[in-house]
């Protein structure tokens, strides 16, 4: 019996440096990357083109916010986890709408996002186990 294909995972961040650090340890975590976005616009074409288990959004993107994101992700059922260096965004009553899976504060020490992705993985790997 052949094991299941790693989970794929959307990052949507618009620091070049952070994607690259935020690719690693979502490979680390033992996730495929799906595609890494710099904008807004780019994130949801790339989700639309082909949609994601995850995706890992930075809450203030080029060209509008990660919300936008979540908001178009939702439509295909992609688990949402917002990473974001504006403290107490968990309380934002937008945020809340959008369910998402997790959100973390920037910045965010490798292991503690590679134990987040492994929990929402698990749970979405639960979910949708015949």
């Amino acid at each position: 019996m052949t094991s299941p294909a790693p989970l794929s995972v959307l990052i949507a961040e618009d620091e070049v440096l952070v994607s690259m650090f935020l690719a690693d340890v979502v490979e680390d975590a033992g996730l495929r990357v799906a595609g890494v976005a710099r904008t807004v616009q780019d994130a949801i074409a790339k989700a639309e083109a082909d949609p994601p288990d995850l995706a890992l959004l930075d809450m203030n993107l080029k060209g509008g916010s990660g919300l936008e994101v979540a908001r178009a992700l939702a439509t295909h059922g992609t688990a949402v986890l917002f990473i974001s260096g504006d403290p107490g965004i968990e309380r934002d009553p937008a945020v809340q709408a959008v369910r998402p899976a997790a959100v973390l504060e920037k910045p965010c020490m490798p292991d503690r996002l590679i134990e987040a992705l492994q929990q929402v993985a698990a749970e979405l790997a639960a979910v949708r186990a015949p």
